[in-house]
């Protein structure tokens, strides 16, 4: 027996590292993702088709019999992974690996596996590479579209009604960098000067929040804006890189309306906001000028 499925990668526009501690993230799916191909076979086994060249980290395997566990599938499968997400990028690659297989693996098991549950089951899979995530990239993965999302017991969020597409251009500095690397430090940082750190994380939530009417007004020019502070605050937080500062300047000087890093940040992506299509593909062509890849993402509800 067979079964496949597929899940959207992310990026946050808003809210990255406050969303750690209760506050509000804005994130939107991309429409690209990652597809999982698994079959009963006589031992487990877990293997990167697509791209070529890519070794799956051990903890991979452990995570993904631990989750068949979960769900009564059977242990012994053979899965394959295509994605279309770079790793470490800040783009989730982990969750929307962890979604699909969710998914695939509750067709071996003949379960129903609604978006909720994927997110659940993806949950405790991130679990194994980022130490204690905090879930908007689980469920902005299972459910797409965007969402105000809130960590809790459940976690909670609002899907947001996009007036008009945004285009961004996703901008790489090719440094793979793990969530941990730099939730962590910020952590041990807040902990010695809360009363430094906490101030900025709420800011960056309410950033997000109001972020979130941007997009439903269709207003631009004001989301632009909310980008620019946001990357003051994550760089004085610690959590930007000179390469992810470069990013932002080259984006910002090819007439982004805004921009600033996507997700943990210390390396990964950033995001520059267009106008229009065209627009986002004259700032893929400034980044491809400085020898580094981008690709045009369209973001709608």
């Amino acid at each position: 027996m067979s079964a496949s499925a597929s899940a959207p990668g992310k990026v946050l526009l808003l809210g990255e590292h406050a969303v750690v501690y209760g506050h509000p993230a804005l994130a939107a799916a991309l429409q690209r993702g990652v597809r999982i191909e698994v079959a009963e076979s006589p031992e487990a086994s877990i293997a990167v088709r697509s791209p070529a060249g890519i070794s799956p980290p051990p903890e991979l395997l452990a995570a993904a019999l631990e989750m068949a566990d979960t769900m009564g599938a059977p242990a012994l499968f053979r899965a394959t992974i295509e994605t279309e997400l770079p790793l470490g990028a800040g783009l989730g690659s982990s969750a929307a690996v962890g979604v699909a297989l969710a998914r695939a693996l509750s067709q071996l098991a003949g379960r129903p596996c609604p978006d909720e549950r994927a997110a659940e089951l993806a949950l405790g899979f991130e679990r194994h590479f980022h130490g204690a995530p905090s879930g908007v990239d689980p469920a902005i993965c299972a459910n797409g579209g965007v969402i105000l999302f809130r960590r809790g017991e459940p976690p909670r969020f609002d899907r947001v009604r996009v007036r008009v597409p945004i285009f961004l251009c996703v901008a790489l500095t090719g440094i793979a960098r793990g969530t941990r690397s730099t939730v962590l430090p910020l952590s041990e940082r807040r902990a010695a000067r809360p009363d430094l750190y906490d101030p900025m994380l709420a800011s960056l939530g309410e950033l997000a929040r109001d972020g979130a009417a941007s997009l439903e007004r269709g207003d631009l020019a004001d989301l632009g804006a909310r980008f620019d502070e946001a990357q003051k605050i994550l760089a004085v937080l610690g959590v930007s890189c000179p390469e992810l500062d470069d990013l932002v300047r080259l984006l910002r000087k090819a007439t982004a309306l805004g921009a600033k890093l996507t997700g943990a940040g210390g390396g990964g992506a950033a995001i520059g906001l267009a106008r229009d299509r065209g627009h986002a593909a004259a700032l893929s062509e400034a980044v491809a000028s400085a020898r580094l890849e981008s690709f045009v993402a369209e973001i709608a509800s």
